[in-house]
């Protein structure tokens, strides 16, 4: 009776039934997701399955047929290399700031780091980049977090013009029309 006031700890149970079907692990978990979202349906209109398991492993081969019958089954997994070679239309290209960190920051950064930091500027997400240097998603984003932690640093020494702001000085003579001091 424990299990049936929190229909999630039975997660495990979904997933697995549903993984002997799908041999996708994101599909196996959407369809244990699913199974789990009947049982707590069921468990709110009152028509608690007398075997929760056996019912939920049912529910959970069934969520997972239907999903090899619709578009989730269709999709197709891209190596890194294809991931690594597409790069998504709106992506602009790195600006001086990126240049300036990669040029004075290079010198700092562990052989792990500088492979970190070459995936994340050639990659869309990050577990691409991460699949790319062979990091967990996990160590990646923590790389990236020391990386960046090292480009503030450098950065904060640094100052950069802004090409598109007007200095002080001209913004005063422009509004009133006396040279400032």
């Amino acid at each position: 009776m424990h299990q049936l006031t929190n229909p999630h700890a039975l997660l495990p149970v979904a997933f697995h039934a549903a993984a002997a079907v799908l041999k996708n692990p994101l599909l196996a978990e959407e369809a244990g997701e699913r199974a789990i979202h009947q049982l707590t349906l069921a468990i709110l209109q009152g028509d608690t399955p007398r075997h929760p398991r056996a019912w939920l492993r049912m529910v959970a081969r069934r969520s997972a047929c239907a999903l090899l019958r619709s578009d989730w089954g269709k999709t197709r997994t891209k190596q890194p290399e294809e991931m690594a070679a597409i790069q998504a239309p709106y992506r602009q290209s790195p600006g001086a700031g990126i240049d300036f960190v990669r040029e004075h920051l290079h010198d700092e950064l562990s052989p792990r780091q500088q492979a970190a930091l070459t995936a994340a500027m050639s990659c869309n997400g990050t577990r691409a980049a991460a699949r790319i240097c062979g990091m967990a998603p996990r160590d990646f984003r923590r790389q990236l977090g020391a990386i960046s932690r090292k480009a503030r640093e450098l950065l904060h020494t640094h100052r950069f013009g802004d090409g598109w702001r007007a200095d002080g000085n001209t913004f005063h003579e422009r509004e009133t029309g006396n040279p400032a001091l």
